[in-house]
């Protein structure tokens, strides 16, 4: 196994995306007509590993794909892409993961995540990985909380400094929230979990605050906003992986988060390319 003294581990999920173009999404009751693209590469977990791996830090991903074509094809590409996938597992039972993404003309997004493989990550799984060593765990809450808490515990006995992106907020996030070094949030998830020592909030299209430090984001040319947070957090735990300081990752951070609006999807590549 390959140690990441200065690199990124993510324990997260791998989502196939199918997203829908609308004028404007839809109420309860209503159908609207949209059009759709190719599959897209998504899940918290490899969006953000994608992003770390864009800084220049060394970064791999822990996760579950179906032992599938969507699942073989991901995982290869994200090894073209730049991320060590030794870690990345295959479910006997479950299919690769998948989200059904809505993006109205104005670029908003909403989403419905099917697990699938995602819930068969473990924490031995996520352990193994740990112990051949890494400068930042970065993690999200696709994954069962389970294993998102014996991750944070593990990169807290191994010295691991450790950012949770407590998103999408579950009824156990402000626990687990307590067990990271950093948490990131945006606005409304703060409003869900409460105030914690080291909160970094992201404001979409103010920036983001951190300990004090709020940086603006640069003005852009909104597409869709889909994974624009998960950029945001993956360049954090790059750039924190690589040393820089509170202030320097916090503005790469939000400058690639902003960036991130300006293309469709969560990551800028198909499952066909």
């Amino acid at each position: 196994m390959t140690a990441l003294p200065n690199g990124v581990t993510v324990v997260g999920s791998m989502n196939v995306d199918t997203t829908i173009r609308v004028a404007q999404h839809p109420r309860p009751g209503e159908t609207v007509l949209g059009t759709s693209g190719p599959d897209a590469p998504g899940g918290k977990g490899a969006n953000q590993a994608v992003a770390a791996a864009a800084t220049g830090a060394t970064t791999r991903l822990v996760a579950v794909v179906g032992n599938d074509p969507a699942g073989d094809a991901y995982r290869a590409a994200l090894a073209e892409h730049g991320v060590d996938v030794t870690h990345v597992g295959r479910s006997a039972s479950r299919p690769t993961g998948r989200a059904f993404i809505t993006v109205s003309d104005d670029g908003e997004n909403s989403i419905v995540v099917v697990a699938g493989a995602n819930d068969d990550l473990n924490a031995d799984h996520v352990r193994r990985a740990l112990d051949a060593g890494s400068g930042v765990l970065l993690t999200q809450l696709e994954s069962p909380p389970e294993v998102v808490a014996s991750a944070l515990r593990a990169a807290r006995e191994r010295g691991i400094r450790s950012v949770l992106n407590a998103s999408p907020v579950l009824p156990e996030a402000a626990e687990l929230a307590r067990l990271a070094d950093v948490v990131v949030v945006n606005e409304h998830e703060r409003d869900e979990i409460g105030d914690l020592p080291d909160l970094c909030v992201t404001l979409g299209a103010r920036g983001a605050s951190w300990g004090g430090v709020t940086v603006q984001a640069p003005t852009v040319a909104v597409v869709d906003t889909t994974g624009a947070g998960d950029v945001f957090a993956g360049t954090l735990a790059g750039r924190l992986a690589l040393g820089a300081n509170r202030e320097e990752a916090l503005a790469d951070a939000v400058r690639a988060g902003a960036l991130a609006t300006t293309t469709r999807g969560a990551q800028p590549w198909t499952l066909e390319d």
